[in-house]
């Protein structure tokens, strides 16, 4: 058999695996969908996904788990007590490592970095690293450092935690300190409810539905969920960091479709939790957004504005029943159905 045809068979195969199951739409995966089916297509049809290290997504998880739950910190992180290698020899680093866990899984012995000599010439080759120098011990030199090396060890330490430097963690830990001086933002969020406090609060809440008509479903994990049984109010609460100005992050929901995040997980809470709507509870959603200078506002979000984000939700769940059902991923909705004019 032709190698082309092999390789046909096997995503033939992986299709037929994501379409036996009924698949659960997140914030990221729709909305990755509507951006950008292709990626859409190879991360989640055939599951080549890769781990993502993006700082801002390493800070939104850290301050989720310092602010809400404290008590995982170690199973979840760990801090390198030495500074962590950047740019090109991270990324040297980071696939060698990946290459070592793949031999490991077929016995290999070896766990030194230096052990692995020839993989880190490849890389560098392949990257067009450091390649002007004459000798492959003076590119080896460039890698074999003490940074590098504490970086190694730390990766076969850390198991599938996240690894931070110092100044990261400080800065993460720094804000959410910030956050629990502020009492009206405590009081949103439910920090240190007392016994006469008629709330409960949960925090990283995951929550799944199915979608009326839908071949697939709904899934999400909500930051923060604060229900006061006294006001009759359902507080749902999502914490944003932004490297801009909080005056910038109206902008930011646009642009990062976070409205689509906001229809999601209030269509998650109206769905799981359906004894509290029909008592006629109301819902509130806000955005605890923290901002580069540490700034902290909670943007609340009207309930006219939500009732429109969740008819545009209702409008990309259609799109993306389309591609779904027609199994095209080629290129978004309006491209594809030949919409787009000039």
């Amino acid at each position: 058999m032709e190698l082309e045809d092999l390789m046909n068979e096997s995503i033939e195969i992986l299709e037929q695996g994501f379409y036996s199951r009924q698949f659960e739409f997140s914030y990221s995966s729709l909305n990755k969908l509507l951006w950008n089916p292709v990626v859409f297509y190879q991360l989640y049809v055939l599951g080549n996904k890769e781990e993502r290290l993006d700082q801002h997504l390493v800070n939104g998880k850290l301050i989720h788990n310092l602010l809400l739950e404290p008590e995982k910190f170690d199973d979840q992180f760990m801090v390198s007590p030495a500074n962590l290698p950047t740019g090109n020899p991270r990324t040297v680093i980071d696939r060698v490592f990946a290459h070592y866990q793949e031999l490991v899984k077929n016995g290999d012995q070896r766990s030194e970095l230096r052990e692995f000599d020839n993989a880190i010439l490849d890389i560098m080759k392949d990257m067009s690293y450091h390649q002007t120098l004459k000798t492959d011990q003076q590119r080896l030199d460039k890698i074999f450092t003490t940074e590098c090396e504490n970086y190694w060890n730390f990766l076969k330490a850390k198991g599938g935690k996240t690894l931070l430097d110092q100044e990261t963690y400080d800065f993460c830990h720094n804000a959410v300190e910030l956050i629990k001086t502020d009492k009206s933002i405590c009081k949103l969020i439910g920090c240190n409810p007392s016994e006469f406090d008629n709330i409960e609060v949960l925090n990283e809440l995951p929550l799944s539905c199915k979608v009326n008509g839908k071949p697939f479903g709904l899934k999400g994990i909500v930051d923060n969920l604060v229900i006061d049984h006294d006001k009759k109010i359902m507080y749902i609460n999502d914490v944003k960091t932004t490297s801009k100005d909080l005056k910038d992050f109206p902008e930011s929901v646009e642009y990062y479709n976070y409205w689509l995040q906001a229809a999601i997980y209030t269509s998650l809470v109206v769905t799981n939790y359906p004894h509290l709507i029909n008592q006629e509870y109301d819902l509130k959603f806000n955005f605890v957004v923290i901002d580069k200078n540490y700034s902290v506002y909670p943007f609340e979000v009207s309930e006219q504005t939500l009732n429109l984000w969740l008819i545009k939700l209702e409008e990309s769940l259609n799109k993306a029943e389309w591609h779904y059902i027609n199994k095209r991923y080629d290129l978004p909705y309006e491209f594809a159905i030949g919409k787009v004019r000039l």
